[in-house]
């Protein structure tokens, strides 16, 4: 599906994401701040676990295998 480390920005990508399971990792300023699988898709803000994180301050990468 995607590769470890795949930058995620399409709406696409995080529905692939949270339609098979794969974990997503969240970064703030090149600093990690959460792992997990993702519960809910908003036009700002992505949903992991029962936190939301802003699409435009955050980074999303696939990490399939975590």
């Amino acid at each position: 599906m995607y590769k470890f480390g795949a930058l995620l920005k399409d709406n696409r990508h995080f529905h692939d994401h949270m339609n098979a399971g794969v974990p997503v990792e969240v970064y703030h300023h090149d600093v990690p701040v959460d792992i997990g699988m993702i519960t809910g898709i908003h036009e700002s803000f992505i949903e992991i676990g029962r936190s939301l994180y802003h699409r435009g301050r955050y980074v999303f990468l696939s990490r399939p295998g975590y």
